[in-house]
């Protein structure tokens, strides 16, 4: 389905689970599409909606990309199904989205899930020597971040599968069941969603800080998680003043589907 926001652009929105069931956002990793969510067995009681972020699927690429600007869209997606209270879970790539949600919007949240959450290593200084510079380089060097990310992102426009084979090689099952599907729905407009990912989250500021976001904050991560979901883990939940983290023992990136009823059961149980 399709909303045209007030500023002209299509937001692609899909809704999954329970049409009486209590309502909560789910935004898709990086790549990915509306059509990634849990499994649906994780999905009773729940009204889920998803949507696609800028330049993925149905939704429209804009110029200037940022985590606060995606949470404007959610709150207008929401308001126009008339949906004022809602859970909100961001997977990976999507929780820096989920946390913005928290910042602008947290007196419609009954909760913010960030799994698998990379936190802003602006923030928390978790890049450092050769890596800091580069950074640097990439933010301030004017139109050198957009250069890189675009020729970076290249390959999801080629090939939208090429990391689910690299995940699938790796043993890390992504438990997620339309995962294919929303891979090959992400690049429907080539790469455009996926650098607009990186430059929101790693080029462009912010726009607010942890600790700008006062609604409760659930941070899982996987114990075998191969990035920094686990050593960022209590470094966010120090700045986030309503943060908990839970980390599943048996996990890696991806929740399992046990995982994934747990925090849907959180999100809602207020």
């Amino acid at each position: 389905m399709d909303l045209v926001l007030p500023d002209g652009r299509v937001l692609g929105w899909a809704e999954y689970g329970d049409p009486a069931g209590m309502p909560v956002v789910f935004l898709h990793g990086t790549p990915g599409s509306r059509l990634s969510r849990p499994e649906d067995s994780a999905l009773a009681g729940v009204r889920l909606i998803t949507i696609d972020r800028p330049g993925y699927g149905r939704s429209t690429p804009v110029r200037q990309p940022t985590l606060l600007g995606v949470a404007e869209d959610v709150g207008t997606l929401m308001s126009s199904m008339r949906i004022e209270r809602f859970g909100l879970i961001g997977f990976s790539g999507g929780a820096p989205y989920a946390v913005a949600c928290g910042a602008r919007l947290p007196h419609r949240l009954t909760g913010v899930v960030a799994a698998a959450f990379t936190g802003p290593y602006r923030e928390l200084r978790t890049v450092r020597g050769r890596q800091r510079f580069q950074a640097w380089a990439l933010r301030n060097v004017p139109g050198l971040g957009r250069r890189y990310v675009t020729r970076t992102a290249a390959w999801y426009a080629e090939d939208p599968l090429k990391q689910h084979r690299q995940l699938l090689a790796g043993g890390q099952d992504p438990w997620m069941r339309p995962y294919e599907e929303s891979n090959r729905e992400g690049a429907r407009q080539g790469a455009a969603g996926l650098a607009g990912d990186w430059l929101a989250t790693d080029i462009h500021p912010w726009g607010f800080g942890l600790r700008d976001v006062p609604c409760r904050v659930l941070i899982w991560a996987g114990r075998h998680d191969p990035g920094r979901a686990v050593p960022d883990a209590p470094l966010i939940a120090a700045r986030i003043p309503s943060a908990e983290i839970r980390v599943s023992e048996d996990a890696a990136h991806t929740p399992s589907p046990t995982d994934w009823r747990a925090m849907l059961t959180w999100v809602t149980s207020r």
